[in-house]
């Protein structure tokens, strides 16, 4: 599943230079491993600068914030080196 999401500067930034990878959300869309974040930057408007992750871990953090999530991520486009078979 896609899910398109708005993020600050001070935090599109750092995902963008692949020193954020995770991301701390209220679970109001079921986030699941798999699933590609469309991170769009947003300063009270779009700035027209956006990035993909994909969720590779969903930590419930419901005990310390109820109904939020900790999202590990990576980029989407990297390809996972797996050694062959």
């Amino acid at each position: 599943m896609r899910h398109e999401l708005k993020i600050l500067p001070e935090h599109f930034i750092p995902v963008l230079d692949g020193v954020k990878l995770a991301e701390l959300r209220k679970n109001d869309r079921n986030f699941q491993v798999g699933d590609i974040l469309t991170l769009y930057e947003w300063n009270g408007e779009y700035t027209g600068d956006a990035c993909e992750r994909e969720i590779i871990h969903v930590a419930d953090v419901g005990s310390y914030l109820p109904g939020y999530v900790l999202l590990s991520m990576r980029d989407a486009n990297e390809t996972n080196n797996l050694p062959s078979e």
